[in-house]
């Protein structure tokens, strides 16, 4: 994209931003702020372009390696074409984890692997110990793009425990390797279906809720369902 003359990473949101201008100062290396960093395009290794390296597309289109050669391609196409293909169901019966385990009591399914096992029923969650930040994460198998998260609140009580929750894609559980898909802001109710859409259509293997909290606090949720392509 010959639109993108720096790239910023926001760290408060684990995000990155394109942009149409060199960062101000040295174009060299990386610049920090508070809460960001800058790095001018023009200091990387034109050999990471492969194939596009030194490529004639317009400032609308992207560039698509095909070895030897490349493809110009409307931006407005590429993300056209990727939200018009329909998501399915990625994650069910995948690996999982969580950050911590829970011993349940009483009859209660409390693993990881309850979140994605497709039942949707009262005494069935995965769940942790109380953390400041709990998670949990599911492994695709393969990179897929994801499309949305839809999770399902724990059904019997304490739906209020979950007042804010981030999820990530990636290849790793490093947050700060992945890319923010959507955040819900609560406190949400028991039962509630949670529906996050990654407007961002990230791309991995390795989707991770994070329940944020301000003191300690448990995480769990009822079922998470991916969907991607």
């Amino acid at each position: 994209m010959q639109v993108c003359k720096s790239i910023n990473f926001i760290t408060r949101t684990n995000t990155c931003q394109i942009n149409d201008a060199e960062p101000v100062g040295n174009k060299d290396e990386l610049l920090k702020s508070v809460g960001k960093s800058f790095v001018a395009v023009s200091s990387l290794q034109k050999e990471l372009a492969g194939s596009c390296k030194g490529h004639d597309c317009k400032v609308s289109e992207i560039c698509i390696p095909q070895s030897p050669n490349y493809t110009c391609v409307p931006l407005s196409d590429v993300f056209a074409e990727r939200r018009t293909r329909k998501g399915f169901l990625v994650s069910q019966f995948k690996e999982t984890g969580q950050s911590t385990p829970f011993n349940c009591q009483n009859g209660y399914v409390c693993k990881a692997g309850a979140g994605v096992d497709g039942i949707k029923e009262l005494n069935n969650m995965f769940h942790t110990e109380d953390e400041l930040e709990p998670f949990w994460w599911v492994n695709l198998g393969q990179v897929y793009t994801v499309q949305k998260v839809v999770s399902t609140n724990r059904m019997d009580a304490y739906g209020g425990r979950l007042t804010k929750m981030l999820i990530h894609v990636g290849t790793n559980l490093d947050t700060s390797q992945m890319e923010l898909c959507g955040q819900f802001i609560g406190p949400a109710v028991t039962g509630q279906v949670i529906v996050i859409p990654c407007n961002t259509l990230p791309e991995g293997q390795i989707v991770k809720l994070t329940s944020v909290n301000t003191a300690s606090e448990v995480f769990h949720l009822a079922e998470v369902e991916v969907y991607g392509v």
